[in-house]
């Protein structure tokens, strides 16, 4: 005897013979309110889905041990971002059947006829990190995304407004499955202002570009500058190496002017985040302005002293200084604590002060750095030749944070 979980699909009407079967001679159905409401009709002992879980699961296992037929209905595919998976690892693979169904997505994707194959699709349901969702967007064409009461259609259109994204539209599908159905594509501004049924699904569909297109090695020259303060483009290759990012990674980027290394940093950041902090307001109109214009959303912009953010923000994997430490180096210490353990912290210093501050710091902390210095030169014309410009050397330290060592029982 085995535990079923029967997709339900998005019509419940609509299902096969040999779900409705099970469904209809289960001894106890497990479902939300919605789906055990389209079977009211049953006397059938339901038990209604609601946190905690730990307490639904134990009074699967008391029905379960007494030999009752328990049977799960779940909404679309009960493992496409459903309570399959979850079932499976409370009562183990072998004893739990999945009966699949027409996932969201796939319904989705037949009524906007788009192939869906390549879409990517994200949850909100009960959750408030958008990362997900941004880094889909900077990917994929078309994302869908499942919603809940809180992160309603206006307030994701709103999310990505704020972002500068003008090369999405929305498509929300409303009580898809019943009578009501209603589809209505509209511009992410327009959705902003609307309201729509609670039950709902969301479509972003691609329809341009951002001005410019993301990637290393970026002219310094498209980027929006104050007075051309910005990190050189040979100097942005040599930290962003320096930071050894991964995609999932999160990174701080502190006193971070024009937002050039959060620009680049973010393409690298695939799976990831970049968080921006800056204390001037008209640089954080630059630096949102470069993330509109390279389609960068997956930039968090902090506008603050960097000392004041910190608790606000996620636990760094790495973190980027590239102006501002002074020569006390009193910004390191919090920075050093807040850093994940093997997390790399780089800091780039022109005055010898700043590099000598932050030498001094890192010895003290007992962390091993090493200091590359960069001194580029790039071509400017000189009548029907070249001659090389030089930059002024820049210093970057890169740390490493050690994992502390366990002390034996």
């Amino acid at each position: 005897m085995a535990i079923h979980v029967v997709g339900l699909g998005i019509d419940p009407d609509t299902l096969p013979e040999i779900h409705e079967q099970i469904i209809t001679t289960a001894d106890v159905l497990v479902g939300g309110k919605r789906q055990l409401e389209a079977f009211a009709e049953l006397e059938t002992e339901t038990i209604p889905i609601t946190a905690p879980l730990s307490d639904v699961f134990t009074a699967m296992a008391e029905r379960y041990n007494a030999r009752k037929e328990v049977v799960v209905i779940a909404d679309g595919d009960p493992l496409f971002f459903g309570i399959g998976d979850r079932i499976i690892k409370e009562f183990g693979s072998d004893n739990v059947v999945i009966h699949p169904n027409t996932a969201t997505v796939q319904a989705i994707a037949a009524r906007a006829n788009v192939s869906w194959q390549h879409m990517r699709m994200v949850s909100l349901h009960g959750r408030n990190d958008y990362t997900p969702l941004y880094s889909a967007l900077m990917q994929c064409d078309h994302v869908v995304v499942l919603t809940d009461d809180t992160n309603i259609p206006a307030v994701i259109a709103q999310r990505l407004l704020d972002r500068g994204i003008t090369w999405f539209r929305i498509g929300i599908f409303e009580e898809m499955g019943t009578d009501n159905e209603q589809l209505s594509k509209c511009s992410l501004e327009e959705a902003s202002n609307r309201s729509f049924s609670r039950l709902n699904a969301v479509l972003l569909e691609r329809t341009g570009k951002p001005e410019q297109q993301l990637r290393i090695g970026i002219p310094d020259t498209l980027f929006a500058t104050e007075r051309k303060l910005i990190t050189k483009r040979p100097v942005r290759s040599a930290s962003l190496g320096a930071l050894e990012l991964e995609p999932h990674h999160v990174m701080w980027d502190i006193g971070a002017g024009s937002g050039s290394v959060s620009i680049e940093a973010a393409h690298l950041l695939s799976h990831g985040a970049v968080y921006a902090v800056e204390r001037k307001s008209e640089r954080i109109d630059l630096i949102r302005e470069n993330r509109a214009r390279f389609g960068a959303i997956n930039i968090d912009v902090r506008h603050g002293d960097a000392q004041t953010v910190l608790n606000e923000l996620p636990t760094p994997d790495r973190i980027f200084i590239g102006g501002g430490l002074g020569s006390d180096a009193s910004l390191l210490a919090p920075l050093c604590e807040a850093l994940q353990e093997h997390g790399v912290l780089v800091v780039n210093c022109t005055l010898l002060s700043s590099l000598e501050a932050a030498k001094n710091h890192f010895k003290h902390v007992g962390w091993e750095y090493d200091v590359t210095m960069i001194q580029a030169s790039t071509s400017r014309p000189l009548a029907d030749d070249i001659r090389l410009d030089s930059m002024n050397p820049i210093f970057i330290i890169s740390a490493r944070k050690p994992v502390p060592e366990k002390t034996p029982d």
